[in-house]
């Protein structure tokens, strides 16, 4: 996640308007990242609370000689860590759709914000002379912050 600095576009561009756009761009952009990384980090564990379970599910059904005379949710409430593991899953799970909410919210506000700027080439860069610099800027960005401008 890089940081908008503005002395990095010396010379590329001089508009107010195109300043607050690029840095209100630059800071979506770094929070959907944060979010994705968030999310797959909850999915990580998720899947390493899902695999020790398992394991330690499977040896319950082996020490239990394959049958249960109770049901297998009180067999797996009855051991205090698979309770835990059990609920870590669940509370990890909450948060992986929590995440993926704030995720596509970000993308689309992001996605919106991106389009504007595009849609908006003619009226933030009237002349063919302010062109050359749009075009600096949208390198610059392409480059140091992976946001392509050029196509919807």
């Amino acid at each position: 996640m890089k940081q908008f600095k503005e002395r990095n576009m010396k010379g590329i561009n001089d508009q107010g308007i195109v300043n607050v756009m690029v840095k209100e761009l630059v800071i979506r952009k770094n929070k959907l990242e944060k979010l994705e990384k968030a999310k797959v980090n909850w999915s990580l564990f998720t899947l390493m609370c899902l695999a020790i379970f398992l394991l330690f599910g499977y040896q319950l059904i082996i020490g239990q000689n394959g049958s249960f005379g109770n049901s297998i949710l009180t067999e797996f409430t009855k051991s205090p860590f698979l309770f835990v593991l059990l609920l870590l899953f669940t509370i990890s799970f909450i948060e992986i759709h929590f995440f993926e909410k704030k995720a596509t919210k970000a993308e689309n506000e992001f996605e919106a914000l991106r389009m504007e700027l595009i849609e908006r080439n003619t009226e933030l860069w009237p002349n063919d002379e302010s062109w050359e610099v749009r075009d600096r800027l949208y390198s610059y960005m392409k480059d140091k912050h992976n946001i392509n401008l050029y196509y919807k």
